[in-house]
């Protein structure tokens, strides 16, 4: 069995764990499953350290749909996984929106890349890149709320 697959396997474990859990517990369960720490959530997702304490604590409320589509792709999740996710926050994706129908193609057919890929496609359609970390300050440095 190599590395991807057995991802997918634990993925799918902890997908049916998850099942009717608020969101903070889905997204806990997929990194519990990964091992990841807030090192890895970093790099995997381009958010914040914040952020990850926050999921973690169960404390993010209403997240944003870019950092949930930052998450699934991050996490490496499929089509299904990534939906499931989305509807658990109250969101999902419209196919007669031009973000949305991005969000479509990195979830679908970037499955798997990492987000810098994700987001040159995106930046390439005039799309907000996903993650935090490089559009987390405004022009003159300061903090943007997340």
């Amino acid at each position: 069995m190599d590395f991807e697959s057995g991802k997918w396997d634990k993925l799918r474990s902890a997908y049916k764990k998850s099942l009717g859990l608020p969101f903070c517990d889905k997204v806990n369960a997929y990194m519990r499953c990964l091992h990841w720490n807030a090192a890895v959530f970093e790099l995997r997702t381009e958010l914040t350290p914040d952020t990850y304490y926050r999921i973690s604590r169960r404390e993010l409320k209403n997240p944003k749909k870019n950092t949930i589509i930052a998450l699934c792709a991050g996490l490496g999740l499929d089509y299904r996984l990534s939906t499931d996710l989305l509807q658990s926050a109250g969101h999902s994706l419209s196919a007669f929106d031009e973000i949305d129908n991005a969000h479509d193609y990195v979830l679908t057919e970037l499955h798997g890349q990492p987000l810098e890929v994700c987001n040159r496609e995106l930046v390439r359609r005039g799309i907000e890149p996903l993650g935090t970390k490089e559009h987390k300050r405004d022009k003159i440095g300061k903090k943007k709320i997340s």
